[in-house]
């Protein structure tokens, strides 16, 4: 078959062409559909804090809870020193570290 053979008319032509036109409607319906989904979940511009609200409280509840975590951290890193038989690990207060990031 040379290229002189496809043409507009071609009988391929009109079975793509209604194809392309039904997986053409079938994404508008899931655009459709995505966009409501879209709208149901995306909360009002009153209702409660934004994101960045969110994360920057995270944040700070992250760094109060800093000191803790290093005690904890030291503390489990002295048991696992004694259960597989090292020296245990100083704690970082006694080696003259302090908390401040």
């Amino acid at each position: 078959m040379d290229l002189q053979d496809i043409g507009n008319d071609a009988p391929w032509r009109e079975q793509v062409e209604n194809r392309f036109d039904a997986v053409e409607e079938h994404l508008r319906t899931i655009s459709d559909r995505l966009g409501l989904i879209l709208t149901i979940l995306t909360p009002d511009d009153q209702e409660g804090p934004t994101l960045d609200d969110l994360l920057a409280r995270l944040a700070t509840l992250i760094a109060e809870q800093r000191p803790i975590l290093r005690r904890v951290d030291n503390t489990t890193g002295a048991a696992l020193d004694l259960l597989e038989g090292r020296k245990p690990r100083r704690r970082a207060d006694e080696e003259g570290e302090d908390d401040a990031p």
